[in-house]
């Protein structure tokens, strides 16, 4: 199946300087030598152990809120009234920051800086992952109470696209192993798999809320509505939404924007019969 050289053009650039922590849109982000985007994930929270402090241990870490500004860079942190926040410089006050931290949730809390890659969710596919803004909508609708801005937030996806249907990130990886290429802004990234997902999307970003059945009415939703163009293959259960990615070009460093187009490298293989698509879990 031939797919198109050019589809679709980046609306937002979502980066989440502290994992775990609300995130920041940008209107463009250097894509560094490892393959992350400068910022994303690149200060995490740990406990006495080294283990990650995140949302699935710390439900508490729903009620922070934070805004950055990446050029200084600081974060200003707070819960509930913002008249109590407080700001920190990201480098040079992160003793400081989990000391602050420390006190707002109760439990000893250290931070650790990686500038170099981050910490990314999926150390196999450490690239953005990469999700359409229709992709977020369907979502959206499926849930009375959630909102495109909620959604977004809920699934946390670095580079979303616009002029595009639905899962149309499917279309970044085939039935093979190697990713599969595509540009962004001179940059070449690859597909890898379909990103899975744990609780936390099912839960409100504020309040930590939990939607009954959420995974289960997710899952059932990707299965109903997967595109012609999505290798099933790639699917051992379908609680999967995003695209996960690695990047190709990896020593060099790129620059990718908003408005930027993707530029798909190759034909995608097509897609398996429909007997093999109707055996998924």
């Amino acid at each position: 199946m031939v797919v198109e050289s050019d589809a679709g053009t980046i609306s937002r650039i979502n980066i989440y300087p502290i994992k775990s922590f609300p995130g920041v849109a940008v209107s463009s982000s250097r894509v560094l030598s490892s393959g992350a985007l400068e910022w994303d994930r690149r200060l995490a929270l740990v406990d006495p152990g080294g283990g990650f402090i995140n949302f699935k241990r710390v439900p508490e870490l729903h009620m922070i809120r934070a805004d950055y500004q990446l050029d200084v860079p600081t974060v200003r942190i707070w819960t509930g009234d913002s008249i109590t926040a407080r700001t920190f410089n990201l480098v040079e006050e992160r003793e400081s920051l989990g000391d602050y931290l420390t006190c707002l949730l109760n439990r000893p809390v250290g931070i650790v800086d990686n500038p170099l890659a981050g910490f990314p969710d999926d150390t196999d596919a450490d690239g953005p992952t990469v999700v359409s803004v229709a992709t977020l909508e369907c979502v959206a609708n499926l849930f009375p109470d959630i909102s495109l801005e909620q959604a977004r937030w809920r699934f946390r996806t670095n580079i979303e696209i616009e002029g595009v249907p639905p899962f149309w990130e499917d279309r970044l990886f085939d039935g093979k192993l190697e990713p599969f290429p595509f540009q962004i802004g001179g940059v070449t990234f690859g597909g890898v798999k379909p990103c899975q997902r744990c609780s936390v999307p099912g839960r409100h970003p504020v309040t930590g809320e939990g939607i009954q059945a959420f995974a289960t009415i997710l899952a059932a939703l990707r299965k109903a509505m997967m595109p012609e163009w999505t290798n099933q293959r790639r699917f051992d259960h379908f609680y999967r939404l995003a695209t996960n990615t690695v990047v190709l070009d990896r020593g060099s460093e790129g620059v990718i924007r908003v408005g930027d187009s993707i530029t798909l490298s190759s034909p995608l293989e097509q897609s398996p019969s429909p007997e093999l698509q109707s055996t998924g879990s």
